[in-house]
């Protein structure tokens, strides 16, 4: 079994961000409390017993706010970059991340009249395809397992939408494939309650960072965790399963390309 968190950065708003990123973090059922370990560890090495965060939330780690006020800026930067290693440290098949990244102009040029939530929803469409294609690759590797999805709350109405949604796709599939894999209703948890969450967390934040600032250098570090097709696949051997980018900016097209080629 695989537990997909998903976390976003960004927002669905008209104004606002530009971007709209949701970022997954599929882990293997079997490392949930090894990785619940490794995250208060690293807050055990940064924080005095008694002060220690209920999570790593990466804005408020990088911006210094909350709890994080304490640490110095090298010491923030420290945290994160140790987070990064702990995702590393796994091997492919104990933990992959995915994102999608929406230009929300582009998007809507495209979908006139539709909503923000509408576009949540077609990310999340997105992101669950790419998980279930990952799932997908495990059963032709042998290796058969099932996935769930696991989401931090939103309003009623979206979360709502989410659960309507999943349970229409395991039904009669994405607009591009049957799902197969993916089962039970999409769950949710608060992100202090779940180290999965904070791993997805981490994911949509490094990814945000080189979209809307070039900013590489959390997402170089995390490269190597996104899920791709084996290099010895006869199909599309190397291609990136595990980020996309939906909008016709050739500077945020070219970051992401210079991380994951």
């Amino acid at each position: 079994m695989y537990l997909c968190y998903v976390d976003e950065s960004g927002d669905t708003g008209a104004k606002g961000s530009r971007h709209l990123l949701l970022g997954a973090a599929a882990l293997f059922e079997g490392r949930w409390s090894y990785v619940k370990q490794d995250i208060e560890a690293l807050l055990g090495r940064y924080f005095p017993v008694g002060l220690r965060p209920a999570e790593v939330h990466c804005t408020d780690v990088r911006h210094g706010r909350g709890p994080y006020s304490r640490l110095r800026p090298d010491q923030r930067a420290a945290l994160l970059n140790d987070l990064c290693q702990a995702v590393t440290a796994m091997l492919d098949v104990e933990v992959r991340l995915f994102t999608v990244v929406y230009d929300k102009g582009w998007w809507a040029a495209r979908n006139p009249g539709k909503s923000g939530e509408d576009l949540y929803l077609d990310a999340f469409e997105n992101l669950v395809s790419r998980f279930d294609l990952f799932l997908r690759r495990r059963r032709a590797e042998d290796r058969p397992s099932k996935g769930v999805m696991i989401v931090d709350p939103h309003s009623t109405s979206l979360s709502a939408a989410l659960r309507s949604a999943l349970h229409r796709f395991q039904s009669s599939g994405t607009r591009w494939a049957t799902l197969y894999n993916v089962i039970e209703a999409v769950m949710f948890l608060d992100s202090h309650e779940s180290p999965g969450l904070q791993l997805a967390d981490l994911c949509s934040y490094a990814v945000w960072r080189l979209a809307e600032f070039g900013d590489e250098g959390l997402v170089r570090q995390l490269a190597a965790a996104f899920d791709r097709e084996p290099m010895t696949s006869t199909v599309s051997p190397g291609k990136w399963h595990g980020v996309k980018y939906f909008g016709a900016d050739p500077v945020v097209a070219g970051a992401i390309k210079s991380v994951f080629g």
